[in-house]
């Protein structure tokens, strides 16, 4: 891998495609409740990444799964509008991407996500080929295929490139091995208390440390996140943004896919997670979990 690559990002993992419907208030069991509005995005953890990383200059690619239905049609057909190559995505007939209904409690700025991964593919352990893999800076991988994450992470790393990890479930076999292999470990509150039985996401942040990595993110929503890498051994805070948010789904997504756009960027890891904090603020400001900022919102909320 060179600064030469096709790519700044490969995505392997999650994608989805959501339907949100828009509710005063969250139900009550045996209950109508009217919807006040609905749309249908792609989505999903990599999914949500690669266009957000897109959207802020990345060169990012999907090379996962997908198959010959109207929702893999409609997954591959929002990529290509955000300029993301699907050229080594594999197409299995029987393959759908995951299909969720997410209802989105307008009164709380909550959402519940309802998810079918009925004829879902995690990553795959024969795809893609290796020549893809080497072709690119780095790799963002979620927990979707254990087996073919830890793969391609390996390939990856042979050929000098970076691997960041958007993981959120520990249950499958191979997962320690997986984790081990991630550089960028960017993790939610809630799975890191899990993962080291720490509620403080300071202290959790800082037991996910090891030599091997180059970072390690705690995010905690409106709490703001915890950081720690690159000279810095002891976690460090990164405030909120404050806005008015509209819907919170996919800003950890967001966060994700803007922190990997300003790694390929080059800026120090305090400024990676300044502006993913701004880019996940922003996605909140606006519906779906495809709703992320372009390059010149964040630079100018900032500016702010």
């Amino acid at each position: 891998m060179t600064d030469a690559a096709r790519w700044d990002m490969l995505g392997l993992g999650c994608v989805a495609v959501d339907d949100l419907l828009y509710l005063d208030a969250f139900p009550q069991p045996d209950t109508k409740t009217r919807v006040r509005g609905r749309e249908r995005q792609c989505g999903g953890l990599t999914g949500n990444a690669l266009v957000a990383a897109a959207r802020l200059g990345a060169r990012c690619a999907f090379a996962g799964t997908l198959g010959t239905d109207e929702a893999s049609h409609f997954v591959l057909d929002a990529f290509q509008r955000e300029g993301i190559d699907i050229s080594s995505v594999r197409i299995e007939a029987d393959a759908r991407p995951i299909r969720s209904t997410i209802l989105v409690d307008q009164s709380r700025q909550t959402r519940t996500v309802l998810f079918d991964l009925s004829g879902t593919r995690g990553a795959a352990p024969d795809w893609p080929p290796e020549a893809v893999l080497r072709d690119t800076r780095s790799i963002y991988i979620d927990h979707y295929g254990i087996e073919g994450m830890i793969r391609a992470a390996r390939v990856a790393h042979d050929a000098g490139g970076t691997v960041l990890g958007d993981l959120e479930r520990d249950e499958w076999p191979g997962f320690d091995d997986l984790l081990a292999l991630v550089d960028h470990v960017v993790v939610n509150q809630a799975f890191a208390s899990k993962r080291t039985g720490l509620d403080n996401p300071a202290a959790a942040a800082e037991r996910f440390w090891d030599a091997g990595r180059q970072a390690v993110v705690v995010t905690c929503g409106a709490a703001g996140s915890w950081w720690l890498g690159q000279g810095a051994l002891q976690a460090r805070h990164q405030p909120a943004f404050t806005v008015d948010a509209v819907d919170t789904t996919g800003c950890g997504d967001v966060f994700h896919g803007a922190y990997a756009a300003a790694l390929v960027k080059g800026l120090p890891l305090e400024e990676r997670v300044r502006i993913a904090s701004a880019a996940a603020a922003l996605k909140a400001t606006k519906a779906g979990g495809q709703g992320s900022p372009r390059w010149e919102e964040v630079t100018a909320f900032l500016g702010r």
